[in-house]
């Protein structure tokens, strides 16, 4: 499909703003081009069903942004007891930012919807060209490896998609499978009723699973604890980057 200077020029602007609006990594994905995908199940958790359409969130839906951000703290993998639901601040953050597009998009005239349930966005990601699907069934980014968090946003202005998709990564490479401590991973899938992610709670405090979940999933306070990421951990690429040391600046004099 060929598009016009103006949309060319348009969708470098929108790129050069989620940059600005703090996220690294940007892709666009026409809606065409996404419906042709036929879709997938999903069981993770509250979620038994198969993968939508964009037409089912938005008539007249042209493209989807999705944006993405490098993990470099273990911040983004913090989970918050409050009440009787969890809360999980880097999503806090990730939508904030988002909705800064939103805003910007809206001004302009043009509808949006935030991160549609059912559109998978690690299928954005890798037709957009971010990253690939790694062994441990995340999107791997060729920079960053694993440690990514994604937002997407729909709407119905036209933007040039980005591109090409990034083939596999990972090779003859299993050290994430390996790593899981509760071999929920096989190449390119994960069990979520067995994943310490996805598990139900009382399995994860029964006495076969407990100690692991414990030293997985460590305690910050008594209602806050990490996620596990034990497989990301092992995943050689991006490694460096996330777990490079940065220190607080100095004082000010």
């Amino acid at each position: 499909m060929g598009y016009s200077e103006e949309a060319v020029k348009f969708t470098e602007d929108i790129i050069k703003r989620a940059h600005k609006y703090g996220f690294p990594l940007v892709g666009i994905v026409s809606a065409e081009q996404y419906d042709a995908y036929p879709g997938h199940y999903i069981g993770h958790r509250g979620y038994k069903c198969d993968t939508g359409k964009t037409g089912d969130y938005m008539d007249g839906a042209k493209s989807l942004i999705i944006l993405g951000v490098q993990i470099w703290d273990s911040l983004f993998d913090m989970v918050i007891k409050v009440g009787d639901h969890h809360e999980y601040p880097d999503e806090w953050r990730g939508r904030y930012y988002a909705r800064r597009m939103m805003r910007h998009l809206g001004s302009l005239g043009y509808r949006t919807e935030l991160e549609p349930d059912l559109l998978s966005k690690k299928r954005m990601a890798q037709m957009s060209g971010i990253g690939s699907f790694g062994k441990q069934s995340l999107i791997v980014n060729p920079e960053f490896g694993p440690w990514l968090r994604l937002r997407s946003v729909l709407t119905d202005a036209e933007l040039v998609p980005t591109g090409p998709v990034i083939e596999d990564q990972c090779g003859e490479c299993e050290e994430c499978i390996k790593a899981c401590p509760v071999g929920a991973l096989s190449p390119y899938k994960v069990d979520y009723d067995k994943c310490l992610l996805g598990m139900k709670w009382e399995d994860r405090m029964s006495p076969e699973f407990k100690d692991i979940y414990m030293e997985h999933s460590p305690s910050l306070t008594e209602n806050t604890w990490l996620m596990c990421n034990t497989c990301q951990k092992a995943c050689p690429i991006g490694h460096d980057l996330r777990f490079e040391k940065r220190e607080r600046a100095p004082s000010p004099k």
